[in-house]
């Protein structure tokens, strides 16, 4: 009957967060009948989270975000859960923000245009599922098949439920809609869960706080909530269409490319992956690289901070309400050396899809308020990195790769006290302010002949020099020239964390790269054996290439894993001594005929997904490929031989030039094979 609580705090904990957590009896769902409740619940939780997400960006927010969610404990209870990630001192605040919400909702209900919008968002889910039924992936049905057998869940297939989904949207109310709430809120059987760091100066509150302010915000009085939006359109007008000036194809990939008059490029891959699925993206040389290194978090916050401002006059939630029902995204990004935006829509929304992403690129709003509820949750994210132990351990292996150069430090809360918002958004209309500098792609389902007239128009329209002008500047990135190592001491629990690094520069040459990715994958393989299976000293190890493309110069492999304290400097000469054995013997012949036929199934499943032609297209014109190497790939892969490898681990993995670094807990002691040499 009571209300329960539990506060903990931890030394180690990033952030503080709490949750109201409702108990009550599973529902079995067997019928239609059952079917329906569970669609009304759905809708519930939509128009909650659209709520609360709406709150979260106001400017006096008492939550970072939150959520609203159903969930289960066992087999034979069932939750509701109301969360939010507070800033530190918040938890009060932000637990008496969800009280009043689900109090909101409990007394005055939905608006009816917040219904209509959830109806359109549900149904386009559905339908995407419904049009996708015949290339859905083996792993949806075999979730499906362990639901059906574990928890009985019925199991109709998406043509019914496609079809019990038009069929009772419809009728259900709004009344309906906001009775969940007798269902799911009560004032039994819940429990409330906060967590905080463990710091000086920052009191968690008790249990006695907690359940008063849970009681202080269901007994006072709460007003409708206001639905503001009505009656607009994304674009009132449609920009001046462009033309296409010229038109190529490429015909050993099946890709035309358009060039427009405003100087912008586009590569169209129509594909039958997919059948309700179209991808896009674009980029320009240059990214943060392009900021005077003062301004570099300002560039790579930009992004961040136009889309919390929104944009053509629209607010990220109205912007929301714009778009319900359909299945649009526009989110541009500044990379270090590269920018531009990266979009997803279904066929029939490819129009709106290209308007976001127009409206994105040229009429950024300036909204100061906005980019303070940004400069909060980016302070919430980093004030108590400090304190965790895999933070601090990431930050060390990044500065000791680059010699602690500034575009590889994390941020720090006074670089978000040091943020500026008219340095960030000069940066971020600057950087899109010329699409010449542009190349676009499209992957999916769309025919040519009905895409161009759409990137004629809005991608043709935008402002533009006639010719390309940003570049990347190399801010020189410089890999230790000798092996370096390095111990960091942080936590509590008994645990270490290993990362080795080589220098690999593979000129961003194809064969080159693949070479290092194929090594890569073979010392996996060989270090899984050894390190887990006949050292039993970790679960795994990961082995990885990486580099800065399109910057050459600078590239790196690395080695990690987790083990005990005791174990570390066992595991590390274990790894380096695999590493030195590869390079004098080369793998086996039965190791390179098992990367072989990783790879050949890895390129088969790949060729057939929309993603990998997106980013295959956009990294052959970055690094000046031929495009047709795409389709000689399988040949790449016969050209791997024990002797290639053998050289590519001599050139990717040099044991005079690498760096070590382990985390150990803090009070742990050094073991002897463990002491610094």
């Amino acid at each position: 009957a009571e209300t329960r609580v539990a506060v903990a705090t931890d030394p180690e904990a990033r952030g503080s967060s709490v949750s109201l957590v409702f108990k009550h009896p599973r529902l079995v769902e067997k019928t239609v009948g059952d079917y329906r409740k569970d669609l009304v619940e759905s809708l519930f939780h939509s128009m909650v989270n659209d709520r609360l997400s709406e709150v979260a960006r106001r400017s006096d927010a008492p939550f970072l975000g939150a959520s609203s969610s159903g969930g289960s404990l066992g087999r034979t209870v069932d939750t509701y859960a109301l969360s939010a990630r507070v800033a530190d001192g918040g938890i009060e605040a932000g637990l008496r923000a969800l009280v009043t919400e689900a109090e909101r909702v409990r007394r005055h209900g939905f608006a009816a245009a917040e219904l209509e919008r959830a109806r359109k968002t549900m149904l386009a889910a559905y339908e995407r599922g419904f049009l996708e039924r015949d290339k859905t992936e083996s792993g949806s049905y075999a979730r499906e098949y362990v639901s059906n057998f574990i928890d009985a869940e019925p199991s109709p297939g998406i043509e019914t439920e496609y079809r019990l989904v038009q069929q009772l949207l419809p009728g259900i109310s709004l009344e309906e809609v906001r009775d969940v709430t007798r269902t799911l809120v009560h004032e039994d059987n819940r429990v409330v869960l906060a967590t905080a760091p463990q710091k000086e100066g920052l009191r968690a509150p008790t249990a006695d706080e907690l359940r008063a302010a849970v009681a202080t915000a269901a007994a006072a009085p709460i007003g409708p909530w206001e639905d503001k939006l009505a009656g607009r359109e994304l674009l009132e007008s449609k920009p001046a269409a462009g033309r296409v000036t010229d038109t190529r194809t490429i015909d050993g990939l099946g890709v035309t490319v358009l060039t427009l008059s405003n100087g912008v490029s586009v590569w169209l891959k129509p594909t039958d992956f997919k059948n309700d699925q179209v991808l896009f993206s674009a980029y320009a040389l240059g990214g943060a690289s392009m900021a005077d290194p003062a301004d570099y978090f300002e560039a790579t916050v930009s992004p961040a901070a136009a889309s919390e401002a929104g944009y053509g006059g629209f607010g990220p939630d109205d912007l929301g309400k714009l778009l319900a029902g359909k299945l649009v995204s526009a989110s541009p990004y500044i990379g270090q050396y590269t920018h531009g935006i990266s979009g997803a829509s279904s066929p029939k929304d490819l129009e709106t899809a290209l308007q976001l992403a127009y409206l994105a690129l040229t009429r950024p709003n300036d909204r100061p308020d906005s980019f303070e509820v940004l400069r909060k949750r980016l302070m919430s994210a980093v004030i108590n990195q400090a304190q965790d132990p895999d933070s601090v351990f990431s930050e060390k292996v990044r500065e000791l790769n680059t010699g602690g150069h500034y575009m590889a430090r994390a941020m720090k809360p006074e670089d978000v006290t040091r943020l500026r918002r008219e340095t960030a958004r000069a940066f971020y209309r600057k950087a899109f302010a010329n699409a010449a500098d542009f190349t676009f792609f499209f992957a999916g389902a769309f025919k040519v002949e009905d895409l161009t007239p759409l990137v004629a128009r809005y991608l043709g329209a935008l402002p533009s020099t006639g010719r390309k002008a940003s570049s990347y500047v190399d801010r020189g990135l410089v890999f230790p020239a000798a092996p370096q190592r390095a111990r960091v001491e942080k936590g509590v629990e008994p645990k270490s964390q290993t990362a080795l690094t080589f220098f690999a520069d593979t000129g961003l040459q194809e064969m080159e790269m693949y070479q290092a990715r194929a090594a890569a994958s073979v010392l996996r393989s060989r270090l899984r054996d050894l390190l887990r299976e006949e050292l039993s000293g970790t679960y795994g190890a990961s082995v990885a290439y990486s580099d800065l493309a399109p910057v050459r110069g600078y590239g790196t492999t690395s080695i990690s894993f987790g083990s005990a304290p005791e174990n570390v400097e066992k595991l590390q000469q274990a790894a380096l001594a695999e590493v030195a054995r590869l390079q004098k013997e080369g793998p086996s012949a039965e190791d390179v005929q098992k990367i072989q036929e990783i790879e050949r199934r890895d390129l088969e499943t790949s060729l057939k997904q929309n993603p990998y032609w997106l980013g295959s297209l956009q990294t052959v014109h970055m690094l000046g490929w031929d495009p047709l190497s795409i389709a000689r790939r399988e040949q790449r892969i016969a050209l791997l031989t024990r002797d290639s490898l053998r050289a590519a681990f001599a050139r990717y993995f040099p044991l005079d030039r690498y760096t070590a670094v382990s985390l150990y807990p803090e009070k742990a002691p050094a073991s002897p094979a463990s002491a610094p040499r």
